[in-house]
């Protein structure tokens, strides 16, 4: 399909770290002439350490699905933390700091989930077939945003705790409040039925605390050294005092082990680990498009038929297993 692009659609201002506001902003792509009134919906964020990039790094991602006749939507999130005395980000001042910056770019990507469906009718958008997917930072954030679902999981570090002290100068660090955030609260929640983590990773798997919740994917690389497979601190593989500050995260493959020992549903969890040591996807073309599938089948069931005693003259078959002839 042909493809149609909104930029900068506004979906809330949040106060940053250093208590400045942020004016969040979203990109939306949607496929042209596809007749849907119901395209299933994913909300992309994209990498960069809780520091850097931008959602238009994945503009040309969400503008491929959307030529497959997604709605895909790449958004901005609060960047930054404070630095040591003599640092500033990559390195931390304490490991609260980094885990403080997680939960604020989770409270963002729930707001914008709700937003966006908030216009399902404008877009042509489901209310449920919406999913979330992120790159590094991004997995990160889309992750959390999936399973911090309950106020027990809220990180003691997301509460008032001490200032940051840089010398004779102090730095508040209030309540971030609820785990759900304050923006485009109201009608819709921030539930998704899946989520896709690129190279991410979770400060706890008990997050994941129903095989019926969402569904999971994960990819990483064995010896990823910024964000480990396993379970470790971020840039692990960098040393130079930088991991120091950072709290322990569970990446794909520490994921995995606990994911099969709690029985997800059949087709609602994956992960893929390459063998090899860089902070990517090894192969971009076909990652996509086994995520995608994965994606798909999540709402494109199969519909087993067996034998049907047909008593009337019209048969309704749901879902809707072929666009042909079903005999």
């Amino acid at each position: 399909f042909g493809v149609a692009a909104e930029s900068d659609l506004w979906y809330g201002n949040a106060l940053r770290f250093d208590g400045g506001t942020d004016s969040l902003r979203l990109n939306l792509y949607k496929p042209v002439g596809d007749g849907q009134l119901e395209r299933p919906l994913v909300v992309a964020v994209h990498g960069g350490g809780f520091t850097g990039g931008h959602r238009n790094d994945l503009n040309g991602y969400c503008s491929q699905l959307a030529s497959m006749g997604w709605s895909c939507a790449t958004i901005s999130y609060r960047l930054g933390f404070y630095g040591t005395v003599l640092f500033q980000p990559p390195w931390a001042y304490d490991p609260h700091e980094v885990r403080r910056a997680i939960f604020r770019a989770a409270q963002d990507a729930k707001g914008a989930v709700r937003f966006l469906k908030g216009r399902h009718a404008q877009d042509s958008t489901s209310t449920t077939n919406v999913l979330l997917l992120g790159f590094s930072a991004g997995a990160i954030t889309a992750l959390h945003a999936t399973y911090l679902d309950q106020p027990a999981e809220k990180p003691a570090s997301a509460s008032a705790i001490a200032d940051v002290q840089h010398l004779f100068t102090f730095y508040p660090r209030p309540d971030l409040g609820d785990f759900d955030g304050t923006l485009n609260t109201g009608e819709f929640d921030a539930s998704v039925i899946g989520v896709v983590g690129m190279y991410g990773g979770l400060l706890d798997t008990a997050m994941i605390d129903s095989p019926d919740g969402p569904a999971l994917y994960t990819y990483h690389q064995t010896g990823d050294p910024i964000v480990a497979c396993g379970h470790d601190r971020p840039y692990w593989g960098i040393g130079l005092g930088v991991p120091d500050n950072y709290p322990y995260l569970f990446g794909s493959c520490a994921i995995a082990p606990y994911a099969e020992q709690l029985g997800f549903t059949p087709g609602h969890y994956h992960s893929t680990i390459h063998a090899g040591n860089a902070h990517e996807v090894h192969d971009p073309s076909a990652i996509m498009t086994e995520s995608a599938q994965w994606m798909r089948d999540l709402f494109c069931l199969p519909t087993p038929v067996s034998a049907i005693a047909v008593t009337q003259p019209r048969l309704d078959v749901r879902p809707v297993p072929s666009a042909g002839v079903i005999t």
